[in-house]
């Protein structure tokens, strides 16, 4: 019999302790709802949901998602309860919807539902109808890699239990039992990652392949056919599917057909059912298509444009964009966000801020109660902030009669909304100045460089809980930028409390749908295209040569840009940059912490023996261990006083020469200086770290932090890299790791540097430096341009400069020479911002669309889905090019508890203390959903890490239903291409295979994939972890032969990018061992455990639950292959190879 599944023993907590434990852990809830119908749903919860999850739950149910205006009523607890009602308090769990009258607004939001639902039909573009599976394989997906920063799972599929179920249906797709021919091998390894394609980016949402419901749906002008009444509100036209024309009143009680106020219905849809068999078949043919989709839920509609990607639909009118349903404003949509109507300009935000700055926080509980008050207020201050630079940016535009002639930098403009200071300036037109637009940087803050390293470091080495709200300066400032002009907004510094103490508490609005429609910032764009009639096909040919022609005079404006970038650029005198970032001051206390405990624990060995291996350091691991000895030799030899930021951590250590007295009175001498510098609070917190910090001056503490930077923590950032404990796939995630340590992306270069084992970190590094080269030219590029009607080929012309491939042969000389000047100006930015020397006739593998997306994020685009031909000199056309958007940053306001709880449940994961780690997710989700809500993106991040961890105590059905909460949340509020939403579709892939629905985790797996190689490219770990799992589900459909090929493909990726002896590679050849035993070929098994075996036992030691899980592997394919050679010999005949009859691969 195989080896049972390698799940780490949860650690065992003793009698009572481990009774209260139990109380917090989560649950699967059934939730049993009546229907208006008389018929019954069943929904599945988690123990902690409350009503408003259950609303949320209804809503995405084929059955009860048309339902927009009705209450929930239980047997026990009565009528109409509350959003905040627990569902735990509810028994029996079995609730009844109630159907409300309608008010006017809620008779249009459910109009908008209707037509949120059937958008799918219409608005993303052709899809197939089965564009499932493998038939889909250019959309494919992935899990996040093993031990990465997110808690992924990938890879779990073939480490945890690298057979999960038996052969659901014999599957007569391309995949056969025949093994094929070389050149089919070599076409099925070529598909495995094609050449990205755009216009294939909104497929996965499409059911265009089925017919819509509903033709149109407007408010009609025709007056009513009978008296209007007081309950009715107004007249809809329609049509449907058939074409059958209809007039519909909307009133209080619901909707009636003109002039037949007797079919009234509560819901639209049941009355457009009963009038139309057309529309009933085309509406339950889509409820069918949405089940087949997922039966799990995340049905496709609730969207908004908050992707670079435009959806298709746009494509037929771009000057119009037409709105998706959510935020179409003709039915009551928006954009999301709060303070639209103006309704919170004028609130006394600087003594709001002041009185956060102030609330108690000294307890967990009064943090969470600030923390919430703190969370609402900023996150209403930066829709707010957003709304008036946008507003004030529009109206200079339009007050210069959209033009913008005027010298660069004259333009400026400042105004005040009451606390709200409002700086407009206009973005200069060389790409080679360097601007400063940081939240929290040294323009925005008005101190200099200097002032601002040193306020940072000592607001790092002193951070607490509360660092983020106690700096009001930083906190209450959202920096814009727009169309070529940047937007400052701050809140005043000036509080008048008239001789008053300061208040204890502030009175804010709480979020409406707990958290959920956040701003959209993408709503507030600025469209590039002028309304036109249709044209004949002359004057479309006149229009295409017009085109033409603008083209080519841009690409004149963005070569004199380059021109004279490049040549300031050459001529700028490189800078050593000294700025530090508070957060490098918060890790570097921490590492001394992490140092000084070490060294107490080498005292132990008993406890020494006890702790965890180090996960797949790899070859990266002589790094540190390298470090460390160079550490050690500087402080056996150093003098008193040099090489201190080690040395701090025991002062007693460096001070043999002097006596008591003197300490003590360097100490009241640094105490005096320390204290005019900081609160109290934070001197004592500083001095009670036992680093020594205290004991040195400010000037000294920079020069230590730089040493620490460059020494230690650039390093440990390459060496997790080399681990995947850190696993970028974006500039987006690895600027996040980075800022996150406090490091700066102008090291860039230096990273790369030291990632000369690790390609996959070399390519991501340059690839964003890349970006960041083009960024700059593309703004000033906006900013040069003279009038608004000329952006749109302005930017096309750029784009084709820095993403087009000439011909050498073919193309003119000014195109030839164009591409010359645009290395140069890459090769001299590299060398100018990053230190680093690089020729691009040494890099060949340019991932251009990855570059387009970083591109379309930093400068704010909207593009058209189309797939651009990036092989010819000029890919991009005007028309291509639909919108700007507003770019902001601020500081990020949540919950410190929350985020220390998650840290602390990914750790205990990492360890196998999944009781733990599941205790500590369940505390962090409930944090966050006190501070940020239940449907904001902040609390996606909790739900998504406690779904990993129940996925690993063998809880699917639970980690499914969290994950499906992350997916939504990040489809609406992140995008649809963002990293956590990426994330989100590779792992519900995993956990749909481990409930036996392979199918449909092969449809998600492969958007995953498909997003993977638009971002990351197919040469990334990740990409290599979702190889494996894409090869075990199709094991699981019977397609051995193509999971091998998947799996051979991973494992060249991992030898190629970690290393020969990494515990991924390890991974890859485990189930390669696996795949080849379901074809019977044992003896081929038992020389890939072998391998997987050697490596574990070298990376992890003899005593961790994979290598004890590879050995037990071994030693049943051994068994396997003896029998096998037995038979042989006897003449026994071959037992069947199916793997419906390997009950044990479950």
């Amino acid at each position: 019999m195989a080896p049972k599944t390698g799940k780490a023993k949860p650690h065992k907590a003793k009698g009572e302790k481990k009774k209260k434990e139990e109380k917090v852990l989560p649950t699967v809830i059934e939730i049993t709802v009546e229907t208006p119908d008389d018929s019954q749903v069943t929904l599945k919860g988690i123990s902690t949901d409350r009503i408003l999850d259950v609303r949320r739950l209804l809503g995405v149910h084929v059955e009860t998602c048309h339902l927009t205006n009705f209450s929930l009523s239980h047997e026990v607890r009565g009528s109409r309860l509350k959003d905040s009602v627990e569902l735990v308090s509810l028994k029996p769990c079995h609730l009844t919807i109630v159907e409300e009258d309608y008010t006017e607004e809620q008779a249009v939001a459910h109009i908008r539902r209707l037509l949120d639902i059937v958008a799918c039909t219409t608005s993303f573009g052709p899809s197939s109808p089965k564009a499932s599976g493998r038939n889909n394989s250019k959309e494919a997906g992935s899990t996040e890699s093993a031990g990465s920063d997110n808690g992924g799972v990938a890879g779990t599929v073939a480490n945890r239990q690298p057979k999960g179920v038996e052969k659901a249906s014999k599957s007569g797709k391309d995949g056969s039992a025949d093994a094929p021919e070389n050149g089919e091998m070599a076409a099925a390894t070529v598909s495995m990652y094609p050449p990205p394609r755009l216009g294939q980016f909104y497929d996965f949402y499409s059911f265009s392949h089925l017919t819509p419901p509903i033709q149109y749906i407007r408010r009609s002008t025709r007056p009513f056919l009978e008296d209007k009444t007081e309950d009715d509100f107004f007249q809809i036209d329609g049509r449907v599917c058939n074409g059958k024309p209809m007039t519909i009143v909307a009133s209080r009680k619901g909707f009636y057909p003109a002039g037949r106020h007797l079919l009234l219905c509560h819901s639209l849809v049941s009355l457009l059912q009963q009038l139309s068999r057309a529309f009933d078949a085309a509406y339950k043919a889509l409820m069918k298509a949405f089940t087949e989709h997922n039966k799990f839920g995340n049905l496709p509609y609730g969207f908004r444009a908050n992707t670079w990607v435009v959806p298709p639909i746009v494509a037929v009118n771009p000057s119009i964009f037409p709105s998706l349903p959510v935020e179409d404003e003709n039915w009551g949509g928006n954009g999301g966000g709060q303070g639209r109507d103006g309704k919170y300009d004028y609130r006394p935000w600087a003594k709001e801020f002041a009185i956060l700055a102030a609330m108690p926080c000294k307890t967990a509980e009064e943090r969470q109660i600030r923390d919430r008050k703190s969370f609402l207020l900023h996150n209403l201050f930066v829709d707010i902030s957003v709304f008036k630079a946008v507003a004030t940016i529009n109206r200079i535009i339009k007050a210069s009669s959209c033009t913008l002639n005027v010298p660069a930098q004259s333009v400026s403009n400042e105004e005040r909304a009451g606390d709200l200071i409002i700086k407009v300036s206009r973005d200069v037109a060389d790409a080679a100045t360097k601007l400063d637009h940081k939240s929290d940087g040294s323009q925005v803050l008005e101190i200099s460089q200097d002032e601002l390293a040193r306020r940072n470091l000592l607001k790092g080495i002193t951070a607490d809980e509360s660092t983020t709200v106690h700096d009001t300066p930083t906190l209450a400032v959202v920096v814009v930028q727009h169309c070529g002009y940047t937007a400052v907004v701050k809140v005043s510094s000036d509080v008048n409390w008239d001789g008053n103490l300061i208040p204890q508490d502030i009175d804010i609005e709480d979020q409406p749908e707990g958290g959920a429609n956040a701003l959209n910032v993408n709503s507030l764009r600025m469209l590039l295209h002028k309304s036109s009639a249709p044209q004949s096909s002359i004057t479309v040919q006149r229009l295409q040569s017009g085109e033409f022609e603008n083209l080519n005079t841009a690409r004149l404006l963005v070569r004199e840009v380059l021109k004279n970038s490049l040549q300031k650029l050459q001529g700028e005198a490189s800078k050593h940059n000294k700025s530090i970032r508070w957060e490098l001051g918060a890790c570097w206390v921490q590492h001394l912490k992490d140092h000084a405990s070490g060294k107490c624990e080498s005292n132990k060995p008993e406890e020494r023996k006890s702790e965890p291996a180090v996960k797949g350091l790899g070859k990266q691991g002589a790094l540190l261990k390298e470090i460390k000895k160079k550490v050690e030799v500087r402080i056996g030899k150093a003098e008193e006083g040099k090489d201190a930021f080690l040395g701090c951590i025991d002062m007693n250590k460096k001070s043999d020469d002097m006596n008591q007295k003197e300490l003590e009175k360097k100490e009241e001498e640094m105490e005096i200086i320390w204290k005019k510098m900081l609160p109290k609070a934070a001197y004592l917190r500083l001095r009670e770290s036992e680093t020594g910090l205290h004991l040195k001056s400010p000037d000294e503490l920079i020069d230590m932090a730089h040493k620490f930077y460059a020494d230690t923590a650039l390093p440990k950032l390459v060496t997790d890299f080399g681990s995947l404990e850190l696993s970028p796939v974006d500039g987006r995630t690895l600027t996040d790791f980075m800022h996150t340590r406090g490091l700066q992306m102008c090291s860039l270069g230096r990273v790369v540097e030291l990632a000369d084992k690790l390609p996959h970190v070399q390519s991501l590094c340059i690839h964003e430096m890349i970006v960041r080269a083009y960024k700059h030219i593309l703004q000033a590029v906006v900013a040069a341009v003279s009038n608004v009607a000329d952006l749109a080929a302005s930017i096309a012309s750029c784009l084709n400069i820095l993403l087009g491939t000439p011909s050498t042969e073919n193309e003119d000389a000014d195109i030839i020479n164009d591409e010359k000047l645009k290395w140069k100006w890459v090769e001299t930015f590299l060398l100018k911002r990053f230190g680093w020397r690089w020729k691009h006739e040494n890099f060949q593998d340019v991932r251009k669309y990855a570059i387009l997306r970083g591109l379309s994020h930093k400068v704010g685009l909207e593009l058209l889905p189309r797939d651009y031909g990036m092989e010819s000199a000029a890919p991009f056309r005007k028309s291509d090019i639909i919108s700007m958007v507003p770019v902001y940053k601020h500081v990020a306001c949540s919950s410190a508890d929350g985020r220390t709880l998650l840290e602390s449940s990914k750790t205990s994961l990492d360890k196998g203390k999944l009781e733990d780690a599941v205790n500590y997710g369940t505390k962090a989700l409930s944090k966050l959903v006190s501070v940020c809500g239940p449907y904001h993106r902040m609390t996606a991040g909790a739900y998504s890490l406690l779904a990993v961890v129940l996925y690993h105590t063998g809880d699917f059905n639970q980690a499914t239903i969290y994950q499906q909460k992350a997916l939504d949340i990040n489809e609406r509020e992140l995008g649809l291409d963002h990293p956590d939403t990426m994330k989100s579709y590779g792992d519900l892939a995993v956990f749909y295979y481990r409930l036996q629905h392979t199918e449909l985790a092969l449809k998600y797996v492969n958007r995953a994939l498909y997003l993977l190689h638009l971002t990351c490219g197919p040469s990334h770990p990740n990409t290599a972890a979702t190889y494996i799992n894409v090869a075990m589900m199709e094991e699981g459909l019977g397609n051995a032969h193509i999971a091998l090929r998947y799996l051979h493909e991973a494992l060249k990726c991992n030898q190629r990018l970690l290393g020969a002896d990494h515990i991924q590679t390890a991974a890859s050849y485990h189930a390669i061992a696996i795949a080849l035993s379901l074809m019977e070929a044992y003896s081929l098994s038992v020389q890939h455990e072998q391998t997987t075996l050697q490596i574990l036992q070298a990376k992890l030691g003899s005593e961790d639950l994979r290598t004890q899980d590879a050995a037990a592997w071994l030693e049943y394919f051994e068994s396997k292959a003896l029998e096998q050679q037995e038979a042989t010999r006897n003449g026994t005949p071959k037992p069947d190879a199916s793997i419906s009859s390997k009950g044990h691969l479950r």
